[in-house]
């Protein structure tokens, strides 16, 4: 949900409106909070330490204006996090799971973010019509890379790990379904290099536009 079909960057309109602060100092807050929400989430599972990913989000939230130094009221932080539940599908994501579904692919997200967090989500988003599940994380109380959020997403389809792909622009993300024993497609839309982890992607797009194409 976060990073490969909503944009986690939608944030900025809220954090400049609400912080008053320059273009730079947003991308930059932008940048740390989301840069920090993954690091919690990895430090978590490592540490066995689970919280729901909204408390994840705004405990990096918190790290990130600390860090520059950003005052914030109890109720501009309460109308910056909440910006999270209002994020803008990626250009071409509709038409994907669109394009998915007329192929006769299942389409779940699979998710760190807890049950309320993606359900409102899909729904604001515009996505719910076009998801047969939303999965997270939560279930089994870890977060992704951990190999029991794949495992557990399986289970729940009733399908082999290797009969499931997990489509991210998440490159941690496909490592760990590759780890796991999914299939993957990486949607590389930046351009960037692999990870060196020992797991590479079965299939690489650049845009979501392509992957139903790619599948075939």
């Amino acid at each position: 949900m976060y990073g490969t079909l909503c944009d986690t960057s939608s944030v900025t309109e809220t954090l400049g409106d609400v912080l008053g602060a320059t273009t730079d100092l947003v991308r930059a807050i932008d940048r740390l909070w989301r840069r920090k929400q993954l690091q919690y989430s990895y430090h978590r599972g490592q540490m066995e330490a689970y919280v729901p990913f909204w408390e994840v989000t705004g405990d990096a939230l918190t790290y990130a204006l600390d860090f520059y130094e950003v005052d914030a009221d109890p109720e501009e932080r309460r109308r910056i996090l909440e910006s999270y539940e209002h994020l803008e599908p990626f250009e071409g994501a509709v038409a994907a799971l669109e394009e998915l579904g007329d192929r006769g692919h299942t389409s779940v997200v699979l998710s760190n973010g807890n049950p309320e967090m993606l359900e409102t989500l899909a729904t604001n988003a515009g996505l719910a019509p076009l998801l047969d599940d939303l999965l997270s994380a939560d279930e089994v109380g870890t977060f992704k890379p951990g190999p029991a959020v794949y495992e557990n997403a399986a289970d729940r389809l009733d399908r082999d790990l290797r009969d499931c792909r997990l489509v991210s622009s998440n490159a941690w993300d496909v490592a760990g379904a590759s780890n796991a024993g999914m299939a993957t497609a990486w949607v590389n839309r930046n351009r960037e290099p692999r990870e060196r982890l020992g797991e590479e992607a079965d299939l690489e797009v650049r845009t979501l536009a392509s992957l139903p194409e790619a599948l075939v």
